[in-house]
């Protein structure tokens, strides 16, 4: 359950000139009916309640009908919502994928004016803040697989990608300008590419080289791990004092990327 299972196509964003009126908006997307307003607070429940067995119990503890039971729906009908146990797992992956690229981005907007480096420190700081606030999503996407699911390609590719694109792109940038200046790297990706690098590297907005890809996967990877080992209890084994840790984890991190005076973020 990690990034390849692929990556989101970017829309660009109209000029003002190809931005279409507020008549044919309104035209173009009529409102949605009150059965379609149901249905989607419907879902939304289903899923609220999902995570909220996946806090108390853990993946062992969802099941269609334990929800149905819990909002007082009969199983034939919240089968209607999500045929099966899978597709629910698959919406509650693409939320998780989703809310943490949302947090990057988000924090990638708000230090537009900032040196890149900065932007990518904050980030990486965002996506550990963001993983002790919803631990439990932070689990299903990145933790141990749930039993027998598997993750369909072509629904969480997307969401899955986000994050690590966003993180890629910022990198490229600073790379380019020369604010990156990383040790070289071996040619780890001669020869034939596999799909992930292929597909970062044809779908990001920024060109990114070869150099970039590895050396972005491998922080991203590093943060992760931290992190992992940060919500499973185990840093608190060797410091109470785990925030000052994960300031020194970021230093190397972005030592590691060649960023020149690198200052993480406030944790």
């Amino acid at each position: 359950m990690w990034v390849v299972c692929g990556i989101v196509n970017t829309v660009p964003i109209p000029t003002d000139e190809e931005q279409p009126d507020a008549v044919t908006t309104s035209r173009a997307r009529p409102e949605p009916s009150r059965q379609q307003v149901r249905r989607a607070a419907t879902i939304d429940e289903i899923k609220r309640r999902s995570r909220e067995k996946l806090a108390d119990a853990g993946h062992g503890g969802l099941s269609l009908r334990a929800v149905a039971r819990d909002m007082r729906m009969s199983s034939a009908a919240i089968y209607r919502y999500f045929p099966n146990h899978s597709d629910l797992v698959t919406a509650l992956c693409i939320d998780a994928y989703t809310a943490l690229a949302d947090t990057i981005d988000e924090t990638r907007r708000s230090r537009g004016d900032n040196p890149t480096s900065d932007q990518i420190a904050a980030a990486f700081a965002a996506a550990r803040a963001w993983a002790k606030a919803f631990p439990h999503d932070f689990a299903l996407i990145f933790g141990t697989p749930v039993p027998g699911y598997h993750a369909p390609a072509e629904a969480t590719g997307p969401a899955a990608a986000r994050a690590v694109t966003t993180m890629a792109q910022m990198y490229a940038e600073a790379f380019t300008s020369g604010a990156a200046q990383p040790e070289p790297l071996p040619a780890v990706l001669d020869g034939e590419k596999g799909p992930l690098a292929t597909y970062l590297m044809s779908m990001s907005e920024t060109p990114i080289s070869d150099d970039v890809l590895v050396h972005m996967h491998s922080a991203w990877a590093s943060n992760l791990g931290f992190i992992y080992s940060e919500l499973w209890g185990n840093l608190a084994l060797l410091s109470t004092n785990v925030d000052a840790m994960y300031d020194h984890h970021l230093t190397n991190i972005l030592r590691a990327l060649g960023l020149t005076n690198p200052a993480p973020a406030q944790t």
